[in-house]
């Protein structure tokens, strides 16, 4: 099958070409600030690389990617999950060494950076729905409209709309295409980058601040001045007594990460982002630790009813409208990860069942209180029935 041999070769990476290079100095800030000398020049804001590179964006997408492998994803029909799952609901993306969580873990970037997740759908089964789709990289794909109408144009091949597994989140009334941070908020992304790049610099000596050299030659080269400050700025490096020759004077100028604001640009720049992408700043240590456990507890919660269903129901939608059978919708299970402890999941079962609202069988299998299999014995040489 040509669609399964294209999803099981190794995939090639996106390079992306611009007018600068990527190091580390202020380009992307120079032409987003408008500095003089830039004003032609072309630069993404940032790029993947830097903004995963960020601890509030790691820790969104692990605790986010975390929390969607917690929720079964099943087949429902009136009301009633299915007895079997579809193939495509128990790995929409499989090959060799691909799990679910794979897929999961891609979707979850895709629409996080980008705004887009796109795939090829798999040929049809007898039922006449795709057991499979085939995932397409960021910046391996496009929308070419001609006449009000569409297509997706895929490493040179031209396909139907109805043929692209295509979710998107943040478009504009009118757009096909989505957006994500790297869109959204470049410039706060920005300005956090510059901020990690200016603790980088500041503390590259071992946190020793600056300091200024004066040397009672006047005739200084500056060959004699570059090898001078070489020999300093070892000296700060491995943390030893310096020797200066006579007559010079080492004045250490009054700088630390306090007085510069540098700790709180950045906590303040983290905390805006958070904000920005919809992570409680609680979950991710930058409010105060005051917080109870049951406060932490709703504060859990509310992330997972706010943001994370926002990239939950979109893919059920879009399964559900490409790939199942009418009346057969896909459903991600919340309660896995939404239920309480388990002794209130117990007292709560307990007033189910008195009230007459539940069975025992149902309480337990709701309140995910399965009974223990007694008649299985775990002894040292295995498991024996």
């Amino acid at each position: 099958m040509a669609l399964l041999e294209l999803l099981q070769r190794a995939r090639t990476p996106t390079v992306r070409k611009t007018a600068l290079r990527s190091g580390n100095d202020l380009a992307p800030l120079a032409i987003w600030q408008g500095w003089p000398g830039y004003e032609n020049a072309y630069w993404p804001f940032v790029t993947e690389d830097q903004a995963l590179g960020l601890p509030v964006v790691g820790g969104f997408l692990n605790q986010t990617t975390s929390l969607l492998l917690q929720m079964p994803l099943h087949g429902y029909r009136q009301g009633q999950t299915l007895s079997t799952d579809p193939a495509i609901l128990i790995n929409p993306t499989p090959g060799p060494a691909r799990t679910f969580a794979d897929f999961i873990s891609e979707y979850l970037r895709d629409m996080f950076l980008f705004g887009n997740y796109v795939a090829v759908l798999g040929p049809k089964n007898p039922a006449g729905w795709p057991d499979l789709f085939v995932p397409v990289p960021n910046g391996q794909w496009e929308i070419q409209v001609q006449d009000s109408e569409y297509q997706y144009l895929v490493n040179g091949s031209y396909y139907r709309p109805e043929d692209i597994f295509h979710v998107s989140m943040n478009a504009l009334n009118g757009q096909l295409i989505g957006r994500g941070i790297l869109s959204l908020y470049p410039g706060l992304i920005a300005s956090c980058v510059a901020a990690e790049r200016w603790a980088a610099s500041y503390f590259e000596g071992g946190a020793v601040p600056p300091g200024a050299l004066k040397h009672p030659n006047p005739e200084l080269t500056q060959a004699q001045a570059d090898a001078l400050k070489a020999k300093m700025r070892a000296v700060a490096t491995a943390r030893e007594w310096a020797i200066l020759p006579g007559g010079t004077e080492l004045e250490v100028l009054a700088s630390d990460a306090e007085k510069s604001q540098l700790n709180e640009t950045r906590k303040l720049n983290s905390q805006q982002l958070a904000m920005a992408i919809g992570i409680p700043g609680a979950l991710l240590g930058l409010d105060s630790p005051s917080l109870t456990y049951r406060n932490i507890t709703d504060v859990f919660q509310q992330f997972i009813t706010t943001t994370v269903m926002s990239y939950v129901i979109p893919l059920e939608q879009q399964l559900t409208l490409q790939c199942l059978p009418r009346g057969t919708n896909a459903r991600f299970l919340p309660g896995a990860v939404l239920r309480p402890d388990l002794p209130t999941r117990i007292e709560l079962a307990i007033q189910s069942v008195q009230g007459g609202l539940y069975t025992t069988d149902q309480a337990l299998s709701f309140f995910d209180l399965a009974p223990v299999d007694y008649t299985t014995e775990i002894s040292s040489g295995g498991i024996h029935q």
